[in-house]
C-alpha cells in the first residue's frame, strides 16, 4: 500500500511539472500602441533650420501609431525601451530603470526648442501626473510622446504646475 501511495505521489509530481500546474507556461502580455511625434518643433520651424535638416522628420512623426506586446505590468518606459529596440530609434535617459527621465528621442533633447522644451507622454490622450517609469500600462492603452517647446501648453496638456513653475523659473 505505501509503495502504491509513493508511486501516485511520483505520478502526480511527473504530471505536475510537465503540465505547469495548468499554466500555459507563457506570462500574460499587454498590447499597447506607441507613438512619438515632434510637431511643436515642427511648427516652430526647427526642421528648416540646416542644423536638424535629415533628423527632425518634416512631418513630424518620429515613429507612427505601433503596436507592441509587454509582459503584463509594464510601464510607459519599458514600453519606450521596447520601441527603441525593435525600430532602432535614438533615446536617451537619465536616472535609473524605475527613475528614468527621458532627455532626448530622436536626437532631439529637451532644451533645443527652447528654455521650456523637452518630452512629455500621455496616455489615452490624458498626460499623467507621474514619471513614464512609474505609469503601469493596461491592456489597449495608447501612448504617444510629444515633444513640447512650452512645458506643455502647446501640447493641451493642462498642466497647472507648469504655468506654475514658468511663474517662479522667469
Amino acid at each position: 500500500m505505501k509503495r502504491l501511495i509513493r508511486i501516485s505521489i511520483v505520478f502526480c509530481m511527473v504530471c505536475i511539472s510537465i503540465c505547469g500546474c495548468g499554466i500555459s507556461g507563457k506570462d500574460s502580455e499587454c498590447k499597447v500602441t506607441i507613438e512619438i511625434r515632434c510637431d511643436t518643433a515642427i511648427a516652430n520651424g526647427m526642421n528648416q533650420q540646416e542644423k536638424w535638416k535629415g533628423i527632425l522628420p518634416d512631418d513630424g512623426c518620429i515613429l507612427k501609431e505601433t503596436e507592441i506586446a509587454l509582459p503584463e505590468n509594464s510601464t510607459v518606459f519599458d514600453a519606450l525601451c521596447a520601441a527603441r529596440d525593435e525600430y532602432k530609434i535614438h533615446m536617451e535617459y537619465s536616472g535609473g530603470k524605475k527613475t528614468a527621465y527621458i532627455e532626448g528621442i530622436g536626437n532631439l533633447y529637451e532644451r533645443d526648442g527652447g528654455r521650456w522644451s523637452g518630452w512629455m507622454y500621455n496616455v489615452n490622450g490624458q498626460y499623467p501626473d507621474e514619471g513614464c517609469s512609474d505609469y503601469i500600462l493596461q491592456n489597449g492603452d495608447r501612448i504617444q510622446w510629444n515633444y513640447t517647446c512650452d512645458l506643455g501648453a502647446d501640447l493641451k496638456a493642462e498642466t497647472e504646475e507648469s504655468e506654475k513653475w514658468k511663474e517662479e523659473n522667469e
